[in-house]
């Protein structure tokens, strides 16, 4: 059976890229980089079927160290850019990621600023949150150079405690409030208690931006940068 690292170097598993624009001008700062595998697999089966066989940590480091080749090696436009790599927290607080974390370090430093730690909210998840292993590793990182967000985060109530915690550098708003957004005022109340929230740090992302107007009503609530099909679908990058 091949190993994860080999059904990268085959490409069986690659990446594709998403752009991530600020508002109002749509300039692109970075992109959101999603595994992706030949075979057509929904890449949160992927991540499943590994955590159910205990190869989580390897396919989630693997995949981040491919990622970071791959963007490294597209052409030379994207140098400046912002990188979104996603990382599950039970990597985060597995044993061997101090190592892993300096592996990168030495290969990647002059990009580490450039990179951003993706976090997600899963249910799943949820118990890493909260182990103080969990904390101190992400100031760690930070300490490093990296950036951090928190992705799809939908509950303001419980994300706040979080920020204070953690200080993340961007916070990505789950795409259920892109959706008809400006033409719900429910969900325009929501956003803009974000936007309050988070008046000076850290920055926020609307995820799921697919129409313009409601890429309209995000930037007049405030919003500073969005992603969407509206700025782009999830593709391979050119290479050099």
């Amino acid at each position: 059976m091949e190993s994860i690292a080999e059904l990268f170097e085959k490409r069986e598993y690659y990446h594709a890229f998403q752009p991530i624009c600020q508002f109002p001008d749509k300039k692109r700062i970075g992109y959101e980089v999603l595994l992706r595998s030949k075979a057509g697999l929904n890449p949160e089966l992927l991540f499943s079927m590994a955590k159910e066989k205990r190869k989580l940590p390897e396919l989630d480091t693997q995949s981040f160290r491919h990622a970071l080749l791959s963007f490294l090696r597209s052409s030379k436009e994207h140098t400046q850019e912002l990188l979104f790599v996603n990382i599950f927290p039970s990597t985060i607080v597995e044993d061997s990621f101090p190592g892993f974390i300096e592996e990168i370090k030495q290969a990647f430093f002059p990009y580490l600023k450039r990179i951003v730690l993706e976090i997600n909210e899963s249910i799943m998840e949820g118990e890493c949150w909260h182990e103080p292993v969990f904390t101190n590793r992400i100031g760690e990182l930070k300490k490093m150079g990296f950036l951090i967000a928190l992705d799809d985060v939908g509950d303001a109530a419980n994300i706040f405690h979080k920020i204070t915690d953690l200080s993340p550098d961007f916070i990505k708003i789950d795409r259920f409030y892109s959706k008809e957004l400006s033409t719900s005022q429910e969900k325009q109340t929501v956003v803009k208690l974000f936007v309050d929230f988070c008046k000076y740090e850290p920055q926020l992302i609307l995820e799921g931006v697919e129409e313009e107007e409601d890429f309209a009503c995000a930037s007049s609530l405030g919003i500073a940068m969005g992603q969407g099909y509206l700025f782009g679908k999830p593709d391979r990058l050119r290479e050099d």
